[in-house]
C-alpha cells in the first residue's frame, strides 16, 4: 500500500517567516550601523547647545533665540583649531593618555576614537587603507572585498615576493574582520574606493558600487 508523501504546506510558512527575519535583520543592523555615527555626533552637538544655552541663560538672565547655538559652533571650531596646534595636540595626547588608564572607558574611547578619525580624517583614512581589493575568501571560488592596509617583501613561504597584508570588513561595522597575509599576485585590484567599499559593508550589501578590475601596482 502506498503512502502519500508528506506534506509541505506547513513548512512554508515557516521557512517565509525565517527569511523574512533574515532579511529584516540584515537591514535593520546595516541601518543601525550607518545611523550609530550620526547619532553620535548629533548627541555630541546637542548636548553641547543645552549645556551653552543653559549656562548663557543663568549668566545673562535672559534666553536670546539662537546664541546657544553660536556659541556651540564657535567651541567646536576653536577646539579644531586648538586640537591641530601643538600645544593643543600635547595636551590633548595627555588626556588621552589619562583616559587609557580609567578601567572602564579605556575599553571603549580606542575604537571610538578609531571610528571618529576614520569618519572626519581623510588622510587618516588614506594611511590606514591604501586601496580596495577582490581576494578569494574564505574559500576558493568565494571571493570577498579586502583592504590593502600594507605590504612586504619576504621569503617566510620559502621564496622572495610581495605580501599584502589584508583586512577583510564584515558587517555591521567596517573596523573590524579578520586580517589575512596573500601574495599580490593574487589579489584582484578594483576601481572602488575605500569610502564605496565601507558604504558596501555598512549597508550589507544593498549599497553595491559595480566590481570593475583596476591596473595592478
Amino acid at each position: 500500500m502506498s503512502q502519500d508523501p508528506p506534506s509541505t504546506k506547513g513548512s512554508i510558512p515557516s521557512q517565509v517567516s525565517i527569511r523574512f527575519g533574515q532579511v529584516f535583520r540584515r537591514y535593520f543592523v546595516a541601518g543601525l550601523a550607518t545611523l550609530f555615527p550620526v547619532a553620535v555626533t548629533m548627541l555630541l552637538v546637542w548636548q553641547i547647545f543645552l549645556f551653552t544655552d543653559g549656562l548663557l541663560g543663568r549668566l545673562l538672565g535672559i534666553k536670546i533665540p539662537g546664541l546657544g547655538l553660536v556659541v556651540t559652533l564657535i567651541v567646536i571650531l576653536v577646539v579644531g583649531v586648538f586640537s591641530i596646534h601643538f600645544f593643543g595636540r600635547v595636551l590633548f595626547r595627555t588626556v588621552e593618555t589619562w583616559l587609557a588608564r580609567l578601567p572602564f572607558v579605556r575599553k571603549i574611547y580606542p575604537a571610538v576614537k578609531q571610528l571618529a578619525e576614520f569618519l572626519f580624517d581623510e588622510t587618516g583614512r588614506q594611511t590606514a587603507f591604501r586601496r580596495v581589493v577582490l581576494v578569494q575568501y574564505p574559500r576558493l571560488g568565494l571571493y570577498s572585498v579586502a583592504l590593502v592596509t600594507n605590504e612586504s617583501s619576504t621569503t617566510v613561504t620559502g621564496r622572495q615576493q610581495t605580501l599584502l597584508t589584508l583586512m577583510i570588513p564584515t558587517p555591521p561595522s567596517p573596523l573590524t574582520g579578520p586580517i589575512i597575509f596573500l601574495p599580490q599576485e593574487e589579489v584582484i585590484p578594483l576601481q572602488m574606493t575605500v569610502e564605496e567599499a565601507f558604504k558596501l559593508v555598512l549597508s550589507g550589501g544593498v549599497v553595491a558600487p559595480s566590481l570593475q578590475p583596476a591596473a595592478r601596482v
